[in-house]
């Protein structure tokens, strides 16, 4: 499942063997389950496979249900008003980060999001926050699989290098993009954090967004995040997240040297 969602183009089966590293048989007999329950569904023509209705109908239910989605819209809307540009609450799919709610700003000028789109996390502000909190072994994992493509001259694709990044972002508490993903503009981004302060999604800004003001913006967002995951505890409805980071997250003072 996690193959095809990361995917934008339907698979075959022995490429989703060497994704998920089983046995195209192991795999074959797998995806037949699937199907028979309507979650995956197979191109007449091609034999390819995709996602089917039935994860549709489950992925489509959940974004207008669950409270977290729900309540992250005040809370973007608050951020995307005070900042002029566009604030995004996102989670983490394999290599993936998907958007789950977004309030735009009025100065946006990057392409339209469409919740549950996804875009590489190696680079996107989101996608980096996230992944610098997943174990070692699970980031191997994840960006290991395939290589990870260059989408601007300034998208970070060594692995040591990311890793490096990351060892940053959990020294700091938030993540930036410089222009790594749209030549047209740069994020930042916060996690939103469970009671335990595990990073349950990201919060994030997203626009042609100046440098000189990082701190304050950072500030910004860590401080609706806090009253997102305050509110939702207050509520009961703030869940533990499925993450098992290497440590805490630290908020740090961006503004302090």
């Amino acid at each position: 499942m996690r193959a095809l969602t990361e995917h934008p183009y339907p698979m075959g089966i022995v490429e989703l063997a060497k994704f998920v590293q089983l046995s195209p048989a192991s795999v074959h007999r797998l995806v037949a389950t699937l199907v028979s329950v309507g979650w995956v569904e197979q191109n007449s023509r091609t034999s390819k496979y995709q996602l089917g209705m039935g994860a549709v109908g489950i992925g489509s239910v959940a974004l207008v249900t669950n409270p977290v989605v729900q309540d992250s819209r005040m809370h973007l809307s608050r951020v995307a008003q005070w900042s002029g540009h566009d604030a995004v609450l996102s989670t983490l799919v394999g290599a993936k980060t998907v958007q789950l709610a977004r309030s735009a700003g009025v100065n946006t000028e990057i392409i339209e999001f469409e919740p549950g789109h996804p875009q590489p996390a190696h680079a996107m502000a989101d996608g980096k926050l996230l992944l610098a909190y997943l174990p070692q072994d699970e980031v191997r994992d994840v960006l290991g699989v395939e290589e990870l493509r260059r989408f601007t001259r300034n998208t970070i694709t060594d692995l040591d290098c990311i890793r490096r990044e990351f060892e940053e972002i959990r020294a700091q508490g938030y993540a930036v993009d410089n222009f790594e993903r749209f030549d047209t503009g740069r994020g930042i981004a916060v996690p939103v954090l469970d009671s335990g302060g595990r990073p349950l999604a990201a919060m994030m800004c997203l626009g042609k967004l100046d440098p000189a003001q990082d701190a304050e913006l950072v500030q910004q967002l860590q401080s609706v995040a806090r009253e997102m995951s305050d509110r939702l505890s207050a509520t009961g409805d703030l869940p533990s997240s499925s993450f098992e980071p290497t440590q805490s997250v630290v908020r740090a003072d961006p503004g302090r040297g």
